[in-house]
């Protein structure tokens, strides 16, 4: 008897293990279709029948999964150990990376992808190279997918606001401006379910990444330099600000905080702090909009998105895609709480 995955399903296991679980585990159900609708696009994003205006962006959201669910080298299958190295990623699909990962057990394993660069036999100048080639191919993905994952939200909340607006205007009554909201908040959360198995994959991927690096510059260069870690502050409003999605005027508004409002402030990035209001309620304010608690004076918070520095061409590479999964995993995070405390009729 067949089994099948769904993607709620997934998102109740670590990012990690989510594509290492075994079929047995999570069987036919859940809200994102049943059978083998469960491994289909329309099962994930829902069928493209004109109710939703943003169908194309969960659509494009999705599709940047594939990449991240294939195997990182032709042949073999992320994580597998020992002489058995698998293929089953081959089918370049979701699909295919969850029975793949299921076949490998052993999926995640940080060791992996270098066992399968030295069972291809290559020479270390010839490693370097793939794995140069691997990380810019990663890299170039991760952008991607940040890219699609912001337009995707962007346009949730923007499905939001224009029903707040007609609800203001008197055009749809309280009960369909409540029923339509539920709706768009239940397509957020669906994609942000997907934006959060993608990430998964990412991480788990680059811990693939930095054990090879790690490997091939042990003896060949000295390390690079990580970015510092950005420990949590107290601040407080110097003025009544928007809270964004993301360090970006032009992000969708997630939150309001007020003048003297007690925050707390974890990050850094693009001259916008990463703030959390009392409610949960998470975003990204100008730097210069926040204080120091009892204090008119600027809040001083290190960056939180700086990339390491020094080493190699490949560690600078491996810094680059840590950098990107960091943030990319960030305005994940970032989102999962305005979705959560969001899709309100009053803004």
């Amino acid at each position: 008897m067949s089994r099948h995955i769904s993607v709620p399903c997934l998102r109740m296991l670590t990012p990690a293990l989510a594509i290492g679980l075994s079929l047995s585990g999570c069987a036919t159900g859940g809200s994102m279709g049943t059978g083998p609708t469960s491994f289909t696009q329309a099962g994930r994003v829902g069928p493209d029948d004109g109710a939703d205006s943003c169908h194309a962006q969960a659509v494009a959201l999705d599709e940047t999964g594939n990449f991240f669910g294939q195997d990182i080298l032709s042949g073999a299958a992320i994580g597998a150990v020992g002489g058995g190295l698998i293929g089953g990623l081959a089918g370049g699909n979701w699909k295919s990376a969850l029975i793949g990962a299921a076949a490998g057990g052993a999926v995640g394993a940080a060791g992996g992808y270098w066992a399968a660069l030295q069972q291809q036999q290559q020479s270390e100048s010839q490693m370097d190279a793939t794995v140069t080639s691997n990380l810019t191919s990663e890299n170039a993905q991760i952008n991607q997918t940040q890219v699609a994952f912001n337009n995707d939200m962007d346009c949730r909340f923007q499905q939001a606001q224009t029903i707040r607006q007609q609800y203001a205007a008197g055009q749809i009554t309280q009960d369909q401006a409540t029923t339509q909201m539920a709706q768009v908040k239940a397509w957020a959360q669906r994609d942000l379910g997907l934006a959060q198995t993608i990430d998964g994959q990412i991480q788990s991927r680059g811990a693939q990444f930095d054990t090879a690096v790690t490997n091939l510059s042990s003896n060949t260069a000295a390390p690079a330099n990580p970015p510092e870690t950005v420990a949590s502050q107290d601040g407080a409003m110097r003025q009544a600000t928007p809270l964004y999605l993301r360090p970006d005027p032009s992000a969708p508004v997630v939150g309001q905080t007020a003048r003297r409002e007690a925050v707390t402030v974890t990050g850094n990035s693009n001259g916008y702090a990463l703030v959390q209001t009392a409610d949960g309620t998470r975003g990204f304010v100008p730097l210069d909009t926040v204080g120091r608690p009892g204090s008119h004076q600027r809040l001083n918070v290190p960056s939180s998105t700086a990339q390491s520095s020094g080493g190699s061409q490949i560690q600078q590479l491996d810094g680059s895609n840590a950098a990107s999964r960091d943030a990319f995993a960030q305005n994940v995070s970032v989102s999962q709480s305005a979705v959560a405390n969001g899709f309100q009729l009053s803004s």
